[in-house]
């Protein structure tokens, strides 16, 4: 599937709330063409505002998931309990508690080591597409309720999906400033230890409710807005550093241009060629990471000094050791 980024395949909506209520949703917003077929793909804050007409419509916050039907408010009672709190780890804890009590269709638990913190959720319908693609939207509700309460961005270490969703574009990919890895079942979102420490602010409003949802879409217009578009140069420098070129030197060969020139042209852009090698050996980083490779070769494939090298690397740009992210996502 290729849609458009920022943006949620319609089959990925429609086999959450069935086709059925799909067609009828779509109908409603206008999304049909003249022959009756809906788009390809819908935007991230269009989902969103379907999801919630839906839930209104059947009058079932788990979409008809659940084996009897969670009532509207359910949600706002989590965030309530959660924004009862000192700072956002007491707010994870109540968070979880909480749901463990009133939520059926999803098991949420917590996880904590010595630097990260793990919010999970997982389906209890095993080996069902609409129960992993709910659970991706219940996690990504609830983090942007906890960037509601503290005020921050809480950018995650990494966040995992469901394996069964590689290559949809659903809820999770809509995820610019974290790694996103799907293996295995549920959903995680990965906190960093520091992170826990934000306070929970004084808000207004006492629930999650339409203020807040307001300002949900803010924060994914906000994260549409900061992906600008590449120049030309800095997309091939991209390609060519994917292609194994590693050095200034022999990028420029590669381009036709001399050093100094491409050296311009990136500063034009508002890039270095540092930072688009930073960006391009994070993500290479990140899927060697998820085989089997031993770190020293990781560390040549990237074109690092040694295993010092490659375990500096990774805490600068993953928060964590080589050894760390792997027990991450396993």
């Amino acid at each position: 599937m290729n849609s458009p980024r920022g943006s949620v395949d319609t089959e990925y909506f429609s086999t959450l709330v069935g086709q059925n209520a799909a067609v009828r949703l779509f109908r409603r917003a206008g999304l049909m063409d003249a022959d009756g077929v809906p788009p390809a793909s819908i935007d991230m804050v269009t989902f969103w505002r379907l999801c919630a007409e839906n839930i209104q419509a059947i009058n079932d916050e788990s979409h008809g998931l659940a084996a009897e039907p969670v009532p509207l408010g359910s949600l706002s009672v989590l965030f309530t309990a959660a924004k009862d709190s000192d700072d956002l780890m007491e707010a994870l804890e109540r968070l979880t508690a909480t749901a463990r009590l009133i939520r059926k269709e999803c098991r949420v638990g917590l996880g904590k080591s010595h630097g990260a913190v793990r919010l999970n959720v997982s389906p209890t319908e095993r080996g069902s597409l609409r129960a992993e693609i709910y659970v991706e939207c219940f996690i990504l509700v609830a983090h942007c309720a906890l960037r509601w309460m503290t005020g921050r961005r809480l950018d995650p270490l990494l966040v995992r999906g469901a394996a069964a969703l590689k290559g949809v574009n659903g809820a999770l990919s809509f995820a610019p400033h974290a790694p996103l890895v799907r293996r295995g079942e549920g959903a995680t979102i990965v906190y960093r230890r520091e992170d826990m420490s934000a306070p929970i602010l004084e808000q207004k409003y006492k629930s999650w409710g339409e203020a807040e949802f307001a300002s949900f879409v803010a924060m994914l217009q906000q994260e549409e807005r900061e992906e600008e578009p590449r120049s030309p140069e800095t997309l091939a420098v991209v390609q060519a550093l994917r292609g194994g070129l590693r050095s200034q030197t022999q990028v420029a060969g590669a381009l036709r241009v001399s050093t100094p020139t491409l050296r311009r042209r990136l500063a034009e852009a508002g890039i270095s060629f540092r930072q688009i090698s930073a960006e391009v050996r994070q993500a290479e980083l990140r899927d060697l990471l998820a085989t089997d490779l031993p770190i020293h070769e990781i560390a040549e494939r990237l074109g690092l000094s040694d295993d010092r090298s490659l375990r500096r690397f990774c805490a600068d740009r993953l928060g964590v050791s080589p050894r760390q992210y792997r027990r991450l996502i396993a």
